[in-house]
């Protein structure tokens, strides 16, 4: 479960061990090679990769008077690194849908609101291209954002 006192790196582990556990990898990754990380690697990949990462937790909003108890909106970076863009889309695709299920479903274990995440939204997602030396990637940069209450005891 996400803890008031780690919940930046509890969130990005959780986020990343789900993506693991629930999206196909298309070419399998083996040995050392890994397909969601929390960090682009400076070492050589195999293409697709997903990274997530924090991009941000703002903590503005109290939740009463009397109480240190604030909701900090966590709002994370989900990037899917493919080779083209059907392969892009194709996982782009599976982790919206894993997303926006993964919150409430009933027998579920692992959910979102389990690990006391909650209003969860997909705040942005936006194509990029790039190079790779003579090589394209296709990326999909999807900004999603959810809220956890902070602070207290």
């Amino acid at each position: 479960m996400v803890s008031s006192t780690t919940f930046i790196s509890d969130t990005v582990k959780w986020l990343r061990n789900s993506l693991i556990a629930n999206i196909s990898d298309p070419v399998t990754h083996s040995g050392d090679e890994k397909f969601v990380m929390t960090s682009y690697p400076h070492r050589p990949v195999r293409y697709p990769i997903i990274t997530v990462r924090c991009i941000g937790t703002p903590i503005n909003k109290n939740i009463g008077i009397g109480t240190e108890i604030h909701i900090a909106s966590m709002q994370m970076e989900v990037r899917i690194w493919a080779r083209n863009e059907v392969e892009r889309d194709a996982l782009t695709e599976q982790v919206f849908n894993f997303l926006r299920t993964n919150q409430y479903p009933a027998g579920t274990t692992n959910t979102s609101t389990q690990q006391e995440l909650w209003n969860f939204s997909i705040t942005s997602s936006v194509p990029v291209d790039e190079m790779n030396g003579t090589q394209p990637i296709k990326s999909q940069v999807i900004s999603v954002q959810y809220d956890f209450f902070v602070g207290g005891n």
